[in-house]
């Protein structure tokens, strides 16, 4: 994957009385570092006010390798034992295949770190109990890659929403083409856990709830479409999968109330109805590319734009690709798309995210993030899911029984 552009990172604060005496910025030991932590955190930790990348963990050399000459950390190292067990590391953010995460999640918490992991945080109920376990002993804090809380959009959302009573009925729609995902080690992986997860996490956030009955329909692996019936009649239809085409956007929300409306096209172009004083939004990409004209334009701009940035990587996977045209829409000369990925993405909470972790850290505060007992009840819905999968019918759901959370100081 091609580096992304990289702009000076803004000073640091000094310590308010708040901050640990002890900590400008969080140090962080990242564990795995394949492409999503490669595009997204590894960068977003190294430009942050409030984190640095210390140690880098991973099987392959030459990404270590390209690494360490990008973010110069103090060592990369193929043993996670050294890592872990490094006085250094404050944070650990884990970003192996699924496979390996409930391993390593009580493997750093044991270690007395506080924790960031990619979802999902577990495959089964057994691994969900041990990490529920490790949390509940641990000094540090858990947190789970459900990004999409951070969002601003979708944050915005969720206030809106407090103001509603029920019933609400969300329509979901994550449908993306990735081919890449036929082969390897994702051939065989069910999509709703892998990444259906973010949107179970969501959904239970924004309706404060747990489903009582989940339905699915579809294939094993890849394309599904899942309905949720949770308390006081709110329900949830979500349709996850890999079909579609490159020049369409991947994620839409549609929420309704009794008396009121909300959409989210792409984290960019959020519609607000029936809220009095509330109104529609554009949404800035993540790093900031194009705002002024996406603030202009909505999504109209930012589809057509990302369309043409993705031409020479959709052409590459022998896909069909034709240049996404909005009618009576003229945006003027656009630049010439640049060699390799598209870096163009919206706003999905990537950043603030990971930032109010490490700043929770070095503030000695409770984070706002999923935890573990969020990655919990995502991991049993999607399992809920496979189940009723399986047998046809729809399945009333029953969460992993848990101990009581314990209350940190």
């Amino acid at each position: 994957m091609s580096a992304l552009p990289m702009a000076p990172p803004p000073s640091a604060a000094p310590p308010s009385p708040a901050t640990s005496p002890a900590r400008a910025v969080a140090r962080v030991g990242f564990l795995g570092v394949g492409e999503f932590i490669s595009y997204q955190h590894l960068p977003n930790v190294s430009l942050s006010a409030v984190g640095k990348v210390h140690a880098i963990c991973d099987l392959d050399e030459r990404r270590l390798g390209a690494h360490a000459a990008r973010y110069r950390p103090a060592y990369t190292t193929r043993d996670s034992a050294r890592l872990l067990a490094d006085p250094e590391v404050d944070v650990v953010i884990i970003g192996t295949k699924q496979d390996l995460h409930a391993r390593f999640i009580v493997e750093a918490l044991d270690a007395g770190k506080w924790v960031m992991c990619e979802k999902p945080m577990a495959e089964t109920p057994e691994e969900t109990r041990r990490v529920i376990e490790a949390e509940r002993r641990a000094k540090g804090r858990l947190a789970i890659g459900f990004n999409r809380r951070f969002a601003p959009a979708y944050a915005r959302a969720k206030r809106l929403l407090a103001t509603q009573k029920p019933p609400v009925y969300i329509n979901y729609r994550l449908m993306f083409p990735s081919p890449q995902k036929d082969v390897g080690f994702y051939a065989e992986k069910a999509r709703i856990l892998y990444e259906g997860t973010h949107i179970f996490d969501l959904v239970c956030w924004l309706l404060d709830a747990a489903p009582e009955r989940v339905y699915m329909t579809g294939d094993l692996t890849r394309n599904n479409v899942c309905v949720l019936d949770f308390p006081n009649g709110s329900r949830v239809s979500f349709i996850c999968g890999s079909m579609g085409s490159y020049c369409l956007w991947k994620e839409s929300m549609e929420i309704f109330t009794p008396y009121a409306a909300i959409t989210v096209s792409e984290f960019v172009d959020m519609r607000v109805r029936g809220f009095p004083g509330e109104f529609d939004a554009f949404y800035a990409p993540h790093l900031g590319q194009y705002a002024e004209e996406v603030r202009r334009h909505g999504l109209d701009f930012y589809e057509v734009r990302k369309c043409q940035e993705m031409e020479a990587e959709v052409r590459a996977l022998k896909m069909p690709w034709e240049q996404a045209v909005r009618p009576g829409r003229d945006f003027g000369p656009l630049p010439a798309p640049m060699n390799g990925p598209s870096l163009l993405a919206p706003d999905k909470g990537w950043k603030p995210s990971v930032e109010h972790f490490l700043r929770c850290f070095l503030e000695g505060t409770p984070p706002r993030n999923a935890d573990a007992r969020a990655g919990a009840l995502s991991t049993d819905v999607a399992l809920c899911a496979l189940d009723s999968l399986a047998k046809g019918i729809p399945l009333p759901f029953a969460a992993t029984a848990l101990p009581p959370a314990v209350e940190k100081r």
